[in-house]
């Protein structure tokens, strides 16, 4: 199955919650009981350093699972975490690694800061 395309805007300065729910072809959850999951953003694929990482893991933190039977789960930064970010656009892609199998590359897609005039 190939990653699903889905385009994230980032109020800088402001809190980022954006709830995501997976769904198999004919549109039932996938039930993410155990699965871990990580993201990472860079300006290019082969850059040494993301701008963002998150995952179920903490640290880094930033992914939460909200309801795994319904295959809902959630991406979030803080106030703080928005305020320190300094682009423009970058790439990004969030891999889901289900309990005793390989990673599946989920979604994938640009992610556009909107930069903070106010401060």
């Amino acid at each position: 199955m190939p990653a699903g395309t889905y385009n994230i805007t980032i109020e800088q300065g402001a809190k980022l919650s954006r709830d995501i729910t997976w769904k198999n072809a004919d549109r039932t959850p996938v039930n993410i009981a155990g699965y871990a999951f990580r993201m990472m953003a860079r300006h290019k694929h082969d850059d040494e350093e993301p701008l963002i990482s998150l995952s179920t893991e903490s640290p880094p933190g930033g992914i939460t699972i909200v309801d795994a039977g319904n295959g809902r789960f959630r991406i979030g930064l803080t106030e703080a975490q928005t305020t320190a970010l300094n682009f423009t656009e970058a790439i990004y892609d969030l891999e889901a690694k289900p309990p005793a199998d390989d990673a599946i590359r989920l979604l994938e897609g640009k992610i556009t800061l909107s930069k903070e005039v106010t401060k």
